[in-house]
């Protein structure tokens, strides 16, 4: 099991990376935005391979970055080799940092992988302890709508891998993502892999009643491409982006 892990990590890194490469850019002008002359340091929680920190480092962050997959992390691990990312390995819902950060960040719809409504209020409350007072969080989630949504299977190869991503039927508020593929070492070997990730689907409305509750003050719901103007109506878009900060 633990080899299908690290495959499907490689993967990730491989053929997920264009979101997280650009939502970093835009969230770290979000933050220079929000919150200029702020102390440069940056809470990735779901951080992933590390994508979105390693970007975040490079402008000068100190980076402390969390997920639940260790695989996830072992590379994450490779890609800020020479930073002094702090990288841990542990649930959203259920982590400590060395000290709090200035922003906190989820990216790729963590508020719908963890799980029921109370998992959320557990991962909002998690984040506000780890941010600093007047900090600021930022994150993304599928609406309803999005998770309705009809996709067809994604199929992504290159020379050395090969992935498909379909989405399974809504079972009630959970929709399953199952994907599978293959890595190709150069002398032939394969190393196959599948995991499915289920997405919980929550109205925009409960979750920002979670953030409030957690401590956050909301600042606005945006449009994944434009993060620093407030939507009218949220549940009309696939995926949304919460900004809130810290009192």
């Amino acid at each position: 099991m633990a080899e299908y892990i690290d495959a499907f990590a490689t993967a990730y890194d491989r053929f997920w990376a264009p979101y997280p490469e650009r939502m970093g850019e835009a969230w770290l002008r979000v933050h220079a935005h929000v919150a200029p002359g702020a102390e440069r340091s940056l809470l990735d929680v779901g951080c992933g391979t590390g994508i979105v920190a390693a970007r975040f480092a490079a402008a000068g962050y100190r980076v402390v970055g969390v997920d639940i997959s260790a695989a996830m992390i072992a590379h994450a691990r490779e890609r800020l080799v020479g930073t002094d990312a702090v990288l841990l390995t542990a649930d959203a819902t259920d982590f400590e940092v060395p000290r709090p950060c200035a922003f906190a960040l989820s990216t790729y719809d963590i508020v719908n992988h963890v799980g029921e409504l109370d998992r959320v209020h557990a991962y909002l409350r998690r984040v506000h302890a780890a941010v600093t007072p007047g900090g600021w969080f930022g994150f993304d989630m599928s609406t309803i709508r999005g998770l309705n949504a009809d996709v067809p299977p994604v199929t992504r190869e290159d020379g050395t891998a090969s992935v498909v991503a379909a989405r399974g039927p809504l079972d009630g508020e959970r929709r399953p993502l199952h994907i599978t593929g293959e890595l190709r070492t150069d002398d032939g070997r394969t190393t196959p892999f599948a995991t499915t990730i289920t997405n919980t689907a929550h109205r925009v409305a409960d979750v920002l009643a979670a953030l409030t509750d957690a401590g956050w003050v909301l600042s606005h719901v945006a449009a994944i491409d434009d993060l620093l103007t407030d939507v009218p109506d949220p549940e009309a878009l696939p995926r949304v982006a919460v900004v809130a900060h810290r009192a």
